[in-house]
């Protein structure tokens, strides 16, 4: 008798374990992604469009308890802001995986998800604005911008397309990955400097790919000659480029970077006088 009760027991317990699906993990991310920005707010930011991920999966892991319920609710509805389409869904995989260990009655409290997702928020957002801002959209809308100068239609299909592609490719798959490792992603992601190693590599990148888009695709020359007895001097292919290649258009990216990141110029006033020089440039013949 004693045996038996023992079984039953447990197999109340195992009844009372919940498991999430993997219909529910695609649905917690694609809410999460449609709806990562949709409603943003001083005070809480990206808060609504986290609980959008976070919904379903808390109503089927605290179904029976309103107070969890609630709780968690509350929990992730508190102010949240991070990069959301290429590894936002980072800290909503980790904070599912922990949410499904609580709701198993792992000893996780709810303070403990809460500082997991703060301390993921800016990290996170390095990674994924340097990635995906900073390297991926240049190399696409580089190819992009040599068909449509070469009259393809098909030029602005194919930057969302690949675009998308990327995010949410790259996105779902980290996603997974880090719903399956759990908590112990948190440890592996800052153990040894891995941060800071990672960060490296993405800003070299993305450094390496903005030099070489602006290489290509900055077009800046002059027609003035210079008549040094019988012979002319062309400015830009006798002087300029024998000292460097190209030394017109780098230094007017320079010149942009300096406005911008030293003089904090807006980048509106800058396109402006851009076209301001431009125009009285081609005018008068100097450009």
């Amino acid at each position: 008798m004693m045996g038996e009760q023992k079984l039953e027991v447990q197999n109340t317990e195992e009844q009372k374990k919940v498991s999430l699906t993997k219909k529910d993990l695609n649905k917690a991310y694609w809410q999460f992604e449609i709806y990562a920005q949709a409603c943003c707010s001083y005070e809480r930011l990206q808060a609504p469009g986290f609980f959008s991920g976070m919904r379903n999966v808390i109503d089927k892991l605290y179904a029976d308890d309103p107070k969890a319920k609630a709780e968690a609710c509350q929990r992730h509805m508190e102010f949240y802001n991070s990069e959301f389409a290429l590894v936002g869904p980072v800290i909503l995989g980790a904070s599912i995986a922990m949410e499904e260990e609580k709701a198993n009655g792992a000893e996780i409290d709810g303070q403990a998800i809460s500082a997991i997702k703060t301390s993921l928020m800016g990290p996170l957002a390095g990674i994924g604005d340097t990635l995906r801002q900073g390297t991926l959209i240049p190399i696409i809308g580089s190819i992009a911008i040599s068909l449509g100068q070469q009259g393809n239609l098909f030029a602005p299909i194919f930057y969302m397309l690949v675009t998308l592609a990327l995010n949410w490719g790259i996105s779902h798959t980290l996603f997974n990955k880090v719903y399956q490792k759990g908590t112990s992603f948190v440890a592996e992601f800052f153990n040894g400097n891995r941060m800071e190693k990672i960060m490296t590599i993405i800003t070299t990148m993305g450094a390496v790919t903005i030099g070489a888009l602006a290489a290509n695709t900055v077009k800046l020359t002059t027609p003035l000659e210079l008549e040094l007895g019988e012979k002319v001097l062309n400015v830009q292919t006798d002087i300029l480029d024998s000292i460097i290649q190209n030394l017109l258009p780098f230094g007017a990216i320079m010149l942009v970077y300096w406005l911008i990141a030293k003089k904090k110029i807006s980048i509106n006033k800058v396109i402006v006088g851009i076209f301001v020089v431009c125009i009285i440039g081609g005018l008068i013949g100097i450009l």
